[in-house]
């Protein structure tokens, strides 16, 4: 059984010097130095779900994550302050698990690819091939033999096992530590804590859907569940914060894509209604009202556009009963969540289960527009060539050669990176070589990718 005390440790890789400090304050550090860091502000130009859209209006990564961050404290608010009232939560650690998620949710996207989670599957499906033409039996080129859960690092390349690389690593402040967080920070974003070999596996429960770390960062992994008591049974499980952070992501994303469709004429509302309809019950009152306020928002006749405000009305009252809903649903599973045995969502374990149904079949109508897919296509052309262009390049002899192609390539990967590199190596030196690519592009915006591709390409100079 997890316990709070453990949970809630604000320990970190490297001890901070000189004055004590509460554990309120080192989270709140926390997200000082989150709000601060290049990898954050990076996400200003990184999709949400409209690539290289040009309306102000329309939510990037960034934008995304500050909303995640605001519902997040809400919801976690909600949810100490009904463990205090029943004795669960210790009072003298009041606002620490607002203040966690609060931080923790404006990481939750850093280690995303370039257009969006299409970018996963893109490097992916590159490493598969990789691997296919340059492996015999496992065995790379240099000789070395790779472990199962090496290869699906790359093969199965996942976004959340690259935040936790980018926090703990590739956020280069004065050593390997990276930002330094707290664990409890830390372990709030760890979705999926199993390794790419053990995860990818949906049917053994939520936790298992995914993978949370790559080979390179298992050490600090081990030793984040290790401390905070997250493993039970010589297994690791998701701290509980995951659920609060996890369900605080649905509610900002769901209806704010929605929102956003409107907005780009994708959706009209008449048609969000219709949907929405398909699944809530018009004789439960608090379903009924959600309905209801699709159409009863009064807006000014002069207003050049009413359906923008009836969205931002209906977007409100959504996110407020889901809000609520996630707080019940939290209490309601209580004991197993502590236990670690739980593996559902907790919006498919509440009352808002049939909303959120019905926003992922609308979610499914928007990236299925037309405009949504061609810019996805584009995408695809300009990371592949990248993928190709600078893996090609890194692990060439000749990058070594001044004023080869090769080594004009390296020298463009970011001099952060190519440092860590060097002075954190990974034992297997082509596994090495390789994160070097995908943290370079990983780090990159969707319009530095474009601009670094027509460079490449001869496209435009």
């Amino acid at each position: 059984m997890m316990n709070w005390e453990d949970l809630m440790k604000p320990t970190k890789f490297r001890p901070g010097k000189g004055e004590k400090k509460t554990a309120l304050s080192e989270f709140k550090e926390d997200y000082s130095k989150i709000i601060f860091s290049s990898s954050f502000r990076r996400l200003k130009n990184k999709t949400q779900i409209h690539p290289l859209d040009s309306n102000d209006f329309i939510r990037t990564r960034l934008i995304h994550s500050l909303e995640v961050s605001t519902i997040a404290s809400e919801v976690g608010g909600l949810v100490e302050s009904g463990l205090i009232k029943r004795g669960k939560f210790p009072s003298e650690m009041k606002e620490c698990m607002g203040s966690v998620l609060e931080a923790a949710s404006l990481l939750h996207d850093v280690g995303n690819p370039p257009f969006g989670h299409y970018g996963e599957v893109i490097i992916q499906d590159f490493f598969t091939e990789f691997f296919e033409k340059k492996f015999n039996e496992n065995i790379d080129f240099y000789g070395e033999k790779w472990s199962k859960a090496e290869l699906n690092d790359f093969k199965k390349f996942e976004g959340n096992a690259q935040t936790l690389r980018v926090i703990s690593r590739l956020q280069y402040i004065r050593d390997e530590y990276g930002l330094n967080l707290t664990f409890p920070t830390m372990a709030s974003i760890i979705k999926y804590p199993r390794s790419s070999f053990e995860g990818n596996n949906p049917n053994m429960g939520i936790s298992y859907k995914k993978f949370g770390y790559f080979q390179s960062e298992k050490e600090p992994f081990e030793k984040i569940v290790s401390e905070l008591g997250i493993k039970i049974d010589g297994k690791a499980r998701r701290h509980p914060l995951v659920f609060l952070l996890e369900a605080s992501d649905d509610i900002a994303y769901l209806v704010a894509d929605i929102e956003d469709a409107v907005k780009k004429g994708i959706l009209t509302t008449e048609k969000v209604r219709e949907v929405i309809e398909k699944y809530l019950d018009s004789e439960n009152d608090k379903e009924r009202e959600i309905l209801e306020s699709l159409g009863e928002a009064e807006v000014d006749c002069l207003y050049p556009d009413p359906r923008e405000i009836k969205m931002q009305i209906f977007r409100v009252k959504i996110q407020k009963f889901m809000i609520n809903e996630t707080a019940k649903s939290f209490f309601n599973n209580y004991e197993n969540i502590m236990r670690g045995t739980y593996e559902e969502e907790l919006l498919d374990s509440s009352d808002a289960v049939h909303l959120k149904k019905a926003f992922r079949e609308i979610l499914s109508i928007i990236i299925s527009d037309k405009d949504v897919i061609k810019l996805e296509i584009s995408g695809d052309r300009i990371l592949r060539v990248l993928l190709r262009e600078f893996t090609d390049a890194v692990v060439s002899p000749k990058k070594d050669r001044i004023g080869s192609k090769e080594e004009k390539l390296y020298r463009l990967i970011s001099s952060n990176y190519r440092f860590l590199k060097d002075r954190y190596p990974y034992k297997n030196k082509l596994y090495n070589e390789l994160k070097l690519v995908t943290d370079f592009i990983c780090g990159m915006t969707d319009s530095y990718a474009l601009e670094l591709y027509q460079s490449i390409m001869a496209i435009k100079f």
